[in-house]
């Protein structure tokens, strides 16, 4: 559903807490604190008033909205705009659509990803599943002999500068690129965050934020998610992979010699990686460790409903539920804590600051005045 549907058929806040409320209750509404159905009528704030435990409640308490200050409608917005957005879109151009706060929008929008991660925890693949691996984090700037960015003196535009120097001023950048000649590593050699996803041919797909590529890692995933008795994996010439026949059928693709052979390739997954790529490189630019988790489940829950699903109608059915915590807190994978260790190892120590020293103060002693006799 897209905004102007959604202007439509709920003009007001009112017709959009109706939505909520039958998406959660339907026609028989139920107390969250003691699941009785003596409910008086609505007030004026849209609450209402429970007979058997006297409490007061709305249609978003104890669910994953629960204690929202912003108006159902808003969040309805919020819904369609991030669900209409194949790579995403950034907080400040969520802002600008919203009429909010940066700072609101990007709680809004962290939120709606951990809404998107509750159906992710329970895909399930089979026949033929493609898996690989992606390092987030930026590639080195490619370089040529042709390229020189620190040339001085070129005659030719020396030339026209000089020409033009009484009307236009050509000043010089502050920063100039700077290339260096030398083969640099790239993928497995970096200290990229690496992401493993696992695809199945024309159907959903799965990713994990994972620090040690090894074979029980990689096995205990395809566990996790394959039905290793109707599938086949395809994959690629890494080492991680050369066990893994052990429990299931295992096609490897060489891609020195060639990427796809009579249907046996791994496109499906390579496909998937394009969308995160020009995602975080288009969009977000730059993604923080602490919550690339959750940016990983929004492109997954996109690529999962990409064909028929509503995605705006399973945003609201979720923000319904509860089950996430108020304060999710995303480093409680332990690979992300073991990246953060490695990472701190790989980046130069900060240089420390020069205690301050105070300076004394010179106390000044008021004498007393003199009184006339």
């Amino acid at each position: 559903m897209n905004i102007v549907e959604i202007s439509n058929k709920f003009p007001n806040e009112l017709d959009a807490i109706k939505h909520f409320e039958n998406v959660r209750w339907g026609k028989n509404f139920v107390c969250p604190f003691c699941k009785s159905d003596k409910i008086g009528q609505r007030n004026i704030d849209h609450r209402f008033h429970c007979k058997t435990c006297q409490k007061s409640f709305s249609v978003t308490t104890n669910t994953n909205l629960h204690n929202t200050r912003l108006p159902l409608k808003t969040w309805m917005f919020a819904f369609g705009v991030v669900a209409d957005a194949k790579k995403g879109l950034s907080a400040k151009q969520l802002e600008r659509n919203l009429g909010i706060h940066y700072e609101t929008a990007w709680t809004i929008y962290h939120k709606i990803r951990e809404l998107m991660t509750i159906e992710n925890l329970n895909t399930q693949l089979d026949y033929i599943v493609e898996m690989d691996e992606k390092y987030v984090g930026g590639k080195p700037r490619k370089c040529s002999p042709n390229y020189n960015p620190t040339a001085k003196f070129i005659p030719e535009y020396d030339k026209k500068i000089d020409e033009l120097k009484s009307d236009f001023e050509f000043k010089t950048g502050k920063y100039q690129k700077t290339c260096n000649f030398e083969k640099q590593k790239r993928g497995r050699g970096t200290k990229n965050i690496p992401v493993v996803g696992i695809v199945e041919r024309d159907g959903n797909v799965v990713a994990k934020v994972m620090e040690n590529l090894t074979y029980a890692n990689l096995k205990s995933m395809v566990e996790k998610y394959v039905d290793i008795d109707e599938s086949v994996l395809l994959t690629d010439e890494y080492k991680g992979y050369s066990k893994i026949h052990s429990i299931i059928e295992h096609i490897k693709i060489d891609h020195n010699k060639l990427y796809s052979y009579r249907g046996i390739n791994t496109n499906s997954i390579e496909s998937f990686w394009a969308i995160v790529e020009r995602g975080i490189t288009g969009q977000y630019h730059k993604v923080s460790l602490k919550y690339l988790p959750n940016y990983v489940a929004e492109f997954v829950f996109k690529f999962n409903n990409r064909k028929n699903d509503d995605m705006f109608e399973t945003l609201v059915k979720f923000s319904m539920m509860s089950g996430i915590p108020k304060k999710r807190t995303i480093t409680t994978n332990p690979d992300l804590e073991i990246i953060k260790e490695r990472r701190k190892k790989l980046l130069p120590e900060k240089t420390k600051s020069k205690p301050t020293i105070k300076k004394s103060v010179k106390k000044t002693i008021v004498k007393p005045k003199k009184v006339k006799k």
